[in-house]
């Protein structure tokens, strides 16, 4: 698949770009507060390799978005990052100011989920495409004007429109324009930050089978960053579930949306909505009563034992690290092992009732 049927000499140049690797270990980012640091992101650690697409799933206010963030370094004045973030080797946090910027966009590149604060209002589309490509590549307008036209085409987006403001455009087609913007330089690793919130499922379905084309031909990657299950079992080969600040469940896609280990994720799993078989009756959705901890002060032990229908006074304790129980499978759970009970006794509201009882 190509951008168009009239690749271009710069076209060909960027999708001959080599694809890139990254590996994020220990990473820890709190935010500056009145009341102290805001542990957003504790301690995770995961792999992205060239051609996969991760997902990355939780509640709002997980870490999720912060995540993502931090890998382009975007976030606010004061917050403290610890840990690695590898992208080919070598590492984004410490990288200078004038190596950050040869690598964002050219090998790394972000889609934001709000649309309107990532574009400039008083400049039309097409310009703010082009200067994000010649700030990078040293091409004519005509040459990086050709280059937004090919992305609006493949956004689904009239390139007469390039020459119109984000004022002029309705909220589902500044997300496009923005999709397009961050497809810009055909970046190594694209973060996907709810990319697609504001669009309908048709247009949905349509530009993300379009991305993975483009992932899967010029072997990129992707970060999917989403509260939709389902577009994680469309679009992902592996998917991390966030809590509280921590990868509670990892694995293959396959495996963690169909037979989930982790308490968290068994509740997600039964909150949301699935296509049956022929003759099969619809479950109840099940709710996860409760919210997130206040990570200024996160709970010992386990995040989700205040939350959990299964937790135990060791979960209240000792809290449980990410480990391995089948291979490319990691579960933060120190009943793992009982996962077959767990999924069968969650199929009934009344397991969860009682667990919010108990922590009302």
């Amino acid at each position: 698949m190509t951008l168009n049927t009239h690749e271009t000499d710069f076209d060909r140049k960027l999708n001959a770009k080599p694809p890139v690797e990254l590996s994020v270990r220990d990473l820890r980012i709190a935010y500056a507060t009145s009341r102290g640091p805001f542990r957003a992101v504790d301690g995770i650690s995961f792999d992205v390799q060239p051609s996969s697409v991760l997902g990355l799933v939780g509640e709002s206010g997980c870490g999720k978005s912060t995540v993502v963030k931090s890998l382009m370094r975007l976030l606010p004045d004061g917050t403290q990052v610890d840990g690695e973030v590898l992208l080919n080797g070598q590492n984004v946090l410490a990288m200078t100011d004038g190596a950050l910027r040869k690598t964002r966009w050219n090998k790394i590149a972000l889609i934001t989920q709000s649309a309107m604060n990532a574009l400039d209002p008083v400049i039309c589309i097409g310009d703010q495409i082009i200067e994000s490509i010649q700030a990078h590549e040293n091409v004519s307008r005509k040459v990086a004007w050709a280059r937004a036209e090919s992305l609006f085409t493949l956004v689904g987006l009239p390139t007469a429109r390039l020459r119109e403001y984000p004022h002029q455009f309705s909220g589902g087609m500044r997300q496009r324009a923005v999709i397009a913007m961050a497809l810009s330089l055909n970046a190594g690793l694209l973060l996907a930050d709810e990319p697609t919130t504001a669009l309908d499922p048709i247009m949905q379905d349509q530009i993300m089978s379009r991305i993975r084309a483009i992932q899967d031909r010029l072997h990129r990657s992707m970060i999917l960053v989403t509260h939709d299950i389902g577009l994680v079992a469309e679009n992902c080969n592996t998917v991390a579930v966030m809590y509280a600040g921590k990868i509670v469940e990892m694995g293959p896609v396959e495996q963690v949306l169909v037979a989930p280990e982790h308490p968290y994720t068994i509740g997600l799993h039964n909150a949301f909505p699935r296509m049956l078989a022929e003759g099969e009756e619809r479950p109840p959705l099940i709710s996860i009563a409760g919210g997130l901890p206040n990570l200024l002060n996160p709970p010992s032990g386990c995040r989700f034992h205040t939350r959990c229908p299964f937790a135990t006074d060791r979960c209240s304790a000792q809290e449980p690290p990410l480990r391995e129980v089948q291979p490319r499978r990691s579960v933060a759970c120190h009943h793992a092992g009982q996962a077959v009970d767990f999924r069968r006794r969650a199929t009934n509201p009344e397991t969860w009732a009682t667990a919010a009882r108990g922590t009302s």
